[in-house]
């Protein structure tokens, strides 16, 4: 039964990524926002710390990151593309939908819907073993609920959801709607923020088709 460690909205904290180190985990699910402010050699410095705590690392960029990270082979990069780990296959889009702050990674939802059908290649609607990574959430799940109430995810994701019915979706990109929800059926996950101590575990048995997950928060320091 594979058990993903996901994280998302780390911002550059590799004080937090270093201190996932005990966290059991067969893949390291990484949802976007890995550095601050676009510094690729930021990102790539979280990326590297997280694998070094012994599980491979599957991820995408979020909109705070630089566009050029969305083409760099390292780890598992599966923005527009798919992998093969643990007996699971993991797809994935980052960067998001536009937002009112014109961040570095931002694009038209029918884009996402294009980036999806790429990562999406050779997978058949209702593989028991998929997994989707995508920065933005699903429109209308709760994990899009901006704190003024607005609901700003995807509505071409919540299509593919819709039509793909993968096992689970991890998310991220809006801090304050952290949870898990369960749009179109598919059990979702936006971590909170690392970079203030959130993250998540999925336990998957792609046999019987079971998902659980739970929110979890790194002890503070002393």
């Amino acid at each position: 039964m594979p058990r993903l460690l996901v994280v998302s909205d780390i911002h550059g904290s590799v004080r937090k990524a270093k201190a996932l180190e005990e966290v059991r985990r067969d893949v390291t699910v990484a949802a976007g926002d890995l550095a601050e402010c676009g510094s690729v050699d930021e990102a790539l410095e979280v990326l590297d710390v997280l694998a070094s705590q012994g599980a491979p690392v599957v991820w995408v960029p979020g909109n705070c990151d630089d566009p050029r990270l969305a083409s760099i082979d390292k780890h598992y990069n599966i923005h527009g593309r798919n992998v093969e780990l643990a007996g699971l296959v993991f797809a994935g889009a980052g960067g998001s939908i536009h937002t009112p702050f014109g961040t570095p990674f931002e694009y038209s939802d029918e884009e996402l819907a294009r980036i999806l059908e790429e990562a999406l290649a050779g997978v058949e609607p209702g593989s028991t073993r998929l997994v989707l990574v995508v920065h933005t959430p699903p429109y209308r799940s709760g994990l899009d609920r901006v704190a003024g109430g607005e609901y700003v995810g995807s509505k071409s994701l919540r299509g593919v959801l819709q039509r793909y019915k993968p096992l689970a979706l991890a998310t991220g990109h809006i801090h304050e709607a952290w949870g898990v929800a369960a749009p179109e059926g598919v059990l979702s996950v936006n971590p909170g923020p690392l970079g203030r101590g959130h993250y998540a575990i999925i336990d998957i048995d792609p046999e019987a088709g079971a998902v659980r997950a739970r929110l979890a928060r790194l002890r503070q320091s002393p």
